[in-house]
């Protein structure tokens, strides 16, 4: 979208209007700044305000996303360019490149037959069940469901914080429940990295002493520590807030920082809950190429659990769960962004409407 055309667009409708800046502003309960930002083509107006503001200026919202009138007979036309436009915007530049890890045959995880059954007085939930996967060297793996679909309950389980009723879990070859309850820190600490969705980062300490505590922990050597935290705070773009607290940063520059902490350590797994659940659009844009950076340029092995079909996107595989089992699994393989997404909605929409779907 041309940002410029659009603002000279909303002040020559303005002035047909015989609005004044400041009258538009009052209207619509914002700021003349604002305004005046739209119109000189700085930024865009807020989701919420395009309804009322092509309501004021008496145009459609096509006409507002185009920055130019539409006859009647271009509509079609134009309306499919303004979609085309506004879905390139909001998907962002495809950068994916097609992981050769992936032949590798080594699997960082797998799953056979995993069931978690959760027992009270009076009822038995089968949360999961009989889920088995493998996750691969260089993967990026979303896990996507409704509220109830088993997706965290999983999770849980792969990140030894719940135990399985049955099954196998093993990580880098290792049957986790074989692990005593004394060393599972320590094998959390050396295997897995983790990404929240409410970052949980320490706020007593500043955002380069909490990239560094996770390294510290591994009794990782001074310099090394030095190196690899300015190296990372590079690539993600926060360096200059290193000396910051985190309730100092934005919200994404937080996550940045928690991406950082996680793969500082060179895990054996990636897991990341939610992770652009409390981000803005242009936020979880950030993180989402971030996760993607990892595992193409650090080798890095990500399960991300989501329900939203633009964060699965960036994945490179897609399981779809349901009633606690895998109902679905999508391959990206060579496909761009456009026409994964585009899947994904396929895929979700037929388990919505309760239809077979044949892997």
């Amino acid at each position: 979208m041309n940002q410029i055309k659009i603002g000279n667009f909303i002040a020559a409708r303005r002035k047909a209007h015989g609005m004044t800046q400041s009258q538009l502003a009052e209207k619509l309960g914002i700021t003349d700044k604002a305004v005046s930002k739209w119109e000189t083509g700085k930024s865009m107006p807020d989701l919420s305000l395009f309804n009322p503001l092509c309501d004021l200026l008496e145009i459609t919202l096509n006409e507002l996303l185009l920055g130019e009138f539409i006859s009647e007979d271009n509509l079609k036309e134009k309306s499919n360019q303004v979609l085309f436009e506004v879905i390139t915007s909001w998907l962002g530049k495809d950068q994916w490149e097609y992981p050769t890890q992936f032949n590798n045959p080594h699997n960082v995880l797998k799953l056979q037959n995993l069931k978690k059954v959760y027992n009270t007085e009076n009822t038995s939930t089968l949360a999961v069940n009989n889920v088995s996967l493998e996750v691969s060297k260089g993967s990026f793996i979303g896990i996507m469901g409704a509220s109830g679909s088993g997706k965290s309950t999983l999770l849980n389980m792969i990140a030894t914080i719940d135990k399985a009723t049955s099954g196998i879990i093993e990580i880098s070859g290792q049957n986790i429940a074989e692990i005593s309850d004394e060393d599972l820190s320590a094998f959390r600490r050396e295997h897995l990295g983790f990404i929240f969705q409410e970052y949980n980062l320490l706020d007593t300490l500043t955002i380069y002493e909490n990239i560094a505590l996770a390294l510290t922990i591994k009794q990782s050597p001074k310099e090394r520590v030095k190196h690899t935290i300015y190296e990372l705070a590079e690539k993600l773009e926060i360096s200059d807030v290193l000396s910051k607290f985190p309730y100092e940063v934005s919200g994404g520059q937080r996550q940045r920082c928690a991406c950082a902490r996680a793969i500082a350590v060179n895990p054996s797994l990636i897991l990341a809950d939610e992770p652009t659940g409390a981000l803005d659009s242009h936020s979880a844009k950030q993180l989402l190429e971030t996760l993607v950076m990892f595992r193409r340029d650090y080798s890095a092995k990500i399960l991300m659990v989501t329900h939203d079909a633009f964060s699965a996107s960036y994945c490179d595989k897609i399981l779809f769960m349901q009633d606690g089992e895998i109902k679905a699994v999508l391959d990206r393989e060579e496909e761009n962004k456009h026409t994964f997404f585009a899947n994904i909605l396929d895929v979700m929409a037929r388990l919505t409407e309760g239809g077979p779907y044949v892997l």
